[in-house]
C-alpha cells in the first residue's frame, strides 16, 4: 500500500499536488452539521440541590443559528408547517410564563400536580427550556427558535420545587396533560419503576389519542440523586408499550460517548439533538445551553406537532410511524442501540410519501412490492456531500490523467510527440 501511494505521488508531481490543495477539505460524516454552540452560555440544570436558590436568569445570548436548528433543517420545515392548531403538553418543572419573551403567547400554565394550583413559574428552569425548544418564538437579533413556533404548549409541573419527582406524581401529570386536550405529551422526566398508576395514566393518554414522548434514559436525574440510587434497568415511562422513547445525539450526529450512558436506560425508538443545545431559560431574554434525552424528546415532540398540523387526520400511531419511517438512518428492522431507528428528520417527516400512502393500481394489475423509504442526509450535510463527491470525482480524473501523461512526458524528455504519419505516393 505504501509503495502504491509513493508511485502515485511521483506520478502526480508538484503541479498535481498544488491542484489538490485547491480542493476544499472533505466533508464531515453524514449528519455532522457544525460545531457545538458557544460554551459561554450558562447550562440549564435538570434539578437543584436542596438549599440551592432558583436558577438565575442568563445575561448572555448568541446571534448564531444553533447547530441543532441547522442540523434538522428547521427553517425548511417551516415552509410547510409551523405547528399551528396543535397542543403539546410538557410535563416537567413548570415554565416561567411572565419573564421569557420567547414563550409569550405560546405557553400556558397547566396544573401543578404536586403543590396544587396553576403553573406560573419555574424555579429549576428545565421546563422553561424544553418549552422553548418545542415552540419558542424567534426574538429580535437572535436566530434560535422552537421547532413548532405556532403550536400551543401547556406546562404541567410534576415535580417539587427542586425538580424531584415520583412515579405517582408523573402519573398525575400525564392525566392532567390528557385532560388539557394535549395531542402530544412530552414527559420530560424519568423514574426507575412503573407502578399500575403510571401504566394506567400512559394507557389513558394513548386511548385519548395522544402521542406520548419520553426520554430513553434517566441519567440526568440519577446523577443528581447520588450513585447509590442509580442502577441498571429500564427507564419509565419510556419502556412502556407505545411510548416514543428518544435518545440524544451531538453535533456529529452520533450518540454520546459510552461513559455518559451509565444509569437506567430503555431502548430508544428515535434520536434527536441533545448536546450543547441553545434555548431560552427562566428570568428574561438570556439564553442557556441544555443537554439530555429530554431535550432530544423536545425536538421530537416539536416535529410531531409540525407533522400533525400538516397532516391533521393522522392518529398518534401514524404520526409516530411517519417519524420513524422518515428518520435519517432508518434502514432495516433492527434498531441501533445508540440511536434507535434513526435521527428525526422534520423536512422529510412532513413531505415524504410513505409506501402505504401511494395510489393503488387497478384491481388485477400486478404491482411490485413497494420499496422502503430511503433515508436522506440532513440538508446541509447532503449539500456538502454532493460538493465533496464532485470534487473527489475531479481528483480521480486528474490523478488518472496525470499518472498517464507525466511518465510519458519524462520518457520523451518533455519533447512534443510526433504527429500522425501520412503516406505519400
Amino acid at each position: 500500500m505504501r509503495s502504491s501511494r509513493s508511485s502515485v505521488s511521483r506520478a502526480l508531481g508538484p503541479a498535481a499536488l498544488a491542484t489538490l490543495l485547491l480542493i476544499p477539505g472533505t466533508a464531515s460524516p453524514a449528519g455532522a452539521a457544525g460545531e457545538a454552540d458557544s460554551p459561554s452560555l450558562p447550562g440549564i440544570p435538570t434539578t437543584l440541590a436542596d438549599g440551592r436558590p432558583c436558577t438565575a436568569g442568563s445575561a448572555k445570548k448568541t446571534a448564531q443559528v444553533p447547530w441543532a436548528q441547522s442540523f434538522l433543517g428547521i427553517d425548511r420545515a417551516w415552509e410547510l408547517s409551523r405547528g399551528a392548531g396543535v397542543k403539546v403538553a410538557v410535563i416537567g418543572t413548570g415554565a416561567d410564563l411572565r419573564r421569557v419573551p420567547a414563550l409569550d403567547g405560546r405557553v400556558t400554565g397547566g396544573p401543578d400536580v404536586v403543590a396544587g394550583g396553576t403553573v406560573r413559574d419555574d424555579c429549576v428552569g428545565y421546563g422553561t427550556f424544553l418549552a422553548g425548544i418545542v415552540a419558542g418564538g424567534q426574538q429580535q437579533g437572535l436566530k434560535a427558535a422552537g421547532v413548532a413556533p405556532e403550536a400551543e404548549v401547556i406546562a404541567v409541573r410534576a415535580t417539587g420545587g427542586h425538580g424531584a419527582t415520583t412515579p405517582e406524581a408523573l402519573a398525575k401529570g400525564i392525566r392532567a396533560a390528557t385532560g388539557s386536550g394535549a395531542q402530544i405529551v412530552l414527559v420530560a422526566l424519568s423514574v426507575p419503576s412503573a407502578p399500575k398508576q403510571l401504566k394506567d395514566a400512559v394507557l389513558a393518554a394513548q386511548k385519548a389519542g395522544a402521542l406520548v414522548v419520553a426520554p430513553a434514559s434517566a441519567r440526568e436525574w440519577e446523577s443528581r440523586v447520588g450513585t447509590s440510587q442509580a442502577g441498571n434497568g429500564p427507564a419509565y415511562p419510556a419502556a412502556l408499550p407505545g411510548v416514543l422513547a428518544v435518545s440524544s445525539v451531538g453535533p456529529g450526529g452520533e450518540p454520546e460517548a459510552p461513559g455518559t450512558e451509565k444509569g437506567r436506560r430503555s431502548q430508544p425508538r428515535l434520536s434527536a439533538p441533545g448536546v450543547s443545545v441553545v434555548g431560552p431559560g427562566p428570568g428574561g431574554r438570556g439564553q442557556f445551553t441544555g443537554r439530555g434525552d429530554a431535550v432530544a424528546g423536545a425536538f421530537v415532540a416539536g416535529t410531531a406537532a409540525l407533522v400533525l398540523s400538516y397532516h391533521p387526520r393522522l392518529t398518534a400511531e401514524q404520526v409516530a410511524h411517519r417519524l420513524e419511517s422518515t428518520a435519517y438512518g432508518a434502514v432495516g428492522d433492527t434498531p441501533d442501540p445508540g440511536i434507535g431507528l434513526g435521527i428525526v428528520d422534520p423536512v422529510r417527516a412532513l413531505s415524504a410519501v410513505l409506501p402505504e400512502e401511494r395510489p393503488q393500481p387497478p384491481s388485477g394489475t400486478r404491482q411490485a412490492s413497494a420499496p422502503a423509504v430511503p433515508p436522506l442526509d440532513p440538508p446541509e450535510a447532503r449539500n456538502r456531500a454532493l460538493a465533496v463527491s464532485g470534487g473527489a470525482a475531479g481528483v480521480a480524473v486528474l490523478v488518472a490523467f496525470l499518472a498517464f501523461v507525466l511518465p510519458r512526458g519524462r520518457r520523451r524528455g518533455w519533447r512534443a510527440g510526433r504527429g500522425p504519419v501520412t503516406e505519400t505516393g
